[in-house]
């Protein structure tokens, strides 16, 4: 009855909310207490031991990394530092992955025309190098690691604000090479294609492949039609071919942008928006399921708050930070007169100002990254306070630890084995008796922004999941049942494939993979069963009756080379199996 009445009151205009969400100041636990960063700020896991480390820019061009430990050492200190020192030049993005696949993530970051640098971990993580990569200067923004052409390696898009941006392939060893053919993110109305501030990798059409959406600014800029500054949403149709359907899916406001988000704010399975502008009022986006998205401001209940924001918004986080399973809102903010926001999401597409959840004095948080940082289960925020958009100021960042509650949550690790190793672009799905939730696992977000690579869900009360579902994207499909609450969980690509009643991947041996003319499919099982091979697009290209005994060929030779996915079935049951044509 209780829960009932709670609801009851989010249904009308939202309330203040003062005690759901609340992080208290505990920089103390830094070991550099002193650093002073500009936009580019991130958290994830660096030396790969399951837990979010910090990462920042000192005064915008010193790397350093403090390394979350498992329990505070002896000085009080929750982290170890590794200092790099400078990485050259003011730096105003960054993103993290692991580029080489040797298991510790490295960096990519850039600025105003000071050279775009790759800074990889070594062979045991213990150091970094930094090398400055060919292709283009560009003045960067955004920057982040996807994969592009799904091939396996993770590339990086480069984001221009003063021409087109920059794409740059990965050669599956580490290496990156500008490609601009990778993806020609170019303006639908004839620009010279600058403008270009915020982007983040997104799978908005729920068809299993990565989109790109673009949040365009050109100060002095004042035609909203005017190319530099009207956003772009670029449509993967599977094959790599990316067309801008901004228009037609109802995102592109013909404002002044800089960056968005996008999160599923109401758990009906698909991914809603919230775009920061520069000219009007922030904005919160409804995905209609069908490609496009309605326009919710106006009943969202923080209408007035976001246009006091004013032309302040740089950044927007969207996490569940209470864990009631439900995505809020934290907007950073360039001015101290409209400072930054926490949202409290009330679970009916409304949302509450929570006051004082960050208390940062008559600052105003300008920049920030989030993760869990306290290994709690609880997603905490680390702050800077820059000026203007990427300028150091004497203050020092400070780290925001979540004071959580009772309810309970559940983290998911990503390990690809024939996608990319963090699983970037993988789509992962929790579901308990409250429905279902999803997240995407992403490297760049928002503005200059790093948000952690572990997928986090808030399950409020419930004491049971009923399983996570796992799509890669290479197309394979893990499922794991039952998984406890309250704990990390490490899904490797292909541990857990999704099946119907029996068939698992021990019932099977494919062989060679990749293969040339030939394949051979043996099996443990007497069954009559059916295959069905598609391609990368999800087109049809064989099927096969065959009674399963022991051992059967399979002749490919008058395939391309690419990408297939192998259906195995038999009345109910399925296998699936990924296959690669050489």
């Amino acid at each position: 009855m209780i829960k009932k009445l709670l609801f009851l009151v989010c249904i009308g205009t939202p309330i203040m909310v003062s005690s759901q969400i609340a992080f208290t100041n505990s920089s103390s636990l830094l070991v550099n207490e002193n650093v002073t960063s500009g936009c580019a700020i991130g958290v994830a896991d660096m030396n790969n031991d399951g837990r979010d480390d910090i990462i920042r820019l000192d005064d915008a061009r010193d790397l350093e990394i403090e390394y979350q430990n498992a329990s505070t050492d002896g000085s009080g200190n929750l982290y170890t530092r590794y200092d790099f020192g400078a990485v050259g030049g003011s730096q105003w993005g960054l993103c993290i992955a692991d580029v080489d696949e040797n298991g510790y993530n490295d960096i990519f970051t850039g600025g105003a025309y000071n050279g775009l640098k790759l800074i990889t971990a070594s062979s045991d993580g213990s150091s970094y190098s930094s090398t400055t990569q060919g292709g283009p200067n560009i003045f960067l923004q955004n920057v982040n690691f996807a994969d592009i052409d799904n091939d396996g390696s993770i590339d990086v898009f480069a984001c221009h604000d003063e021409g087109i941006s920059s794409p740059y392939k990965n050669n599956g060893s580490g290496t990156l090479t500008h490609d601009a053919n990778l993806i020609v993110a170019a303006s639908t109305i004839p620009s010279d294609n600058s403008g270009n501030y915020g982007t983040i990798w997104i799978d908005y059409d729920n068809d299993g492949d990565q989109d790109l959406y673009i949040s365009k600014c050109r100060l002095g800029v004042g035609n909203s039609t005017d190319g530099r500054r009207v956003n772009l949403l670029f449509q993967n149709d599977g094959n790599g071919n990316f067309t801008d359907v901004a228009e037609s899916a109802g995102l592109r406001p013909l404002e002044q942008s800089w960056s968005a988000a996008f999160e599923d704010i109401d758990n009906d399975g698909d991914l809603d928006c919230v775009l920061i502008n520069h000219t009007n009022t922030n904005q919160i986006y409804e995905n209609n399921g069908n490609g496009t998205f309605t326009d919710i401001t106006s009943t969202s209940g923080i209408a007035t708050q976001l246009d006091d924001l004013g032309t302040g918004g740089i950044q927007v986080m969207m996490e569940d930070f209470d864990n009631d399973s439900y995505i809020d809102l934290f907007i950073t903010s360039r001015w101290t007169s409209d400072k930054h926001i926490m949202f409290k999401n009330n679970g009916n597409k409304t949302f509450s100002e929570v006051s004082g959840a960050i208390s940062a004095g008559s600052l105003s948080v300008q920049s920030a990254a989030v993760g869990d940082l306290n290994n709690d289960g609880f997603i905490d925020v680390l702050a800077g306070f820059a000026t203007g958009y990427n300028s150091p100021s004497g203050n020092a960042d400070r780290l925001y630890l979540n004071n959580g509650n009772a309810n309970n949550w559940s983290k998911i690790r990503l390990q690809g084995v024939t996608s990319n190793l963090n699983g970037i672009g993988a789509r992962v799905e929790l579901y308990t008796a409250l429905g279902k939730q999803i997240r995407e696992v992403r490297s760049g977000e928002s503005y200059g922004t790093m948000n952690s690579l572990v997928a986090h869900f808030g399950i409020a009360s419930e004491t049971t999941i009923t399983k996570i579902v796992v799509r890669w994207p290479s197309g394979l499909v893990d499922q794991l049942s039952g998984p406890a609450i309250n704990q990390s969980h490490l899904i490797i690509e292909g541990s857990n494939p999704l099946t119907t009643d029996s068939f698992t991947a021990s019932n099977f041996n494919v062989y060679p993979n990749p293969a040339h003319n030939k394949v051979t499919i043996t099996t443990d099982l007497s069954e009559d069963m059916s295959l069905a091979m598609y391609d990368i697009t999800g087109k049809l290209i064989l099927t096969s009756n065959n009674t399963f005994n022991n051992q059967t060929d399979l002749d490919i030779s008058a395939l391309n080379s690419g990408v297939y996915f192998m259906h195995l079935s038999s009345g109910s049951k399925k296998y699936v199996h990924k296959l690669i044509k050489e």
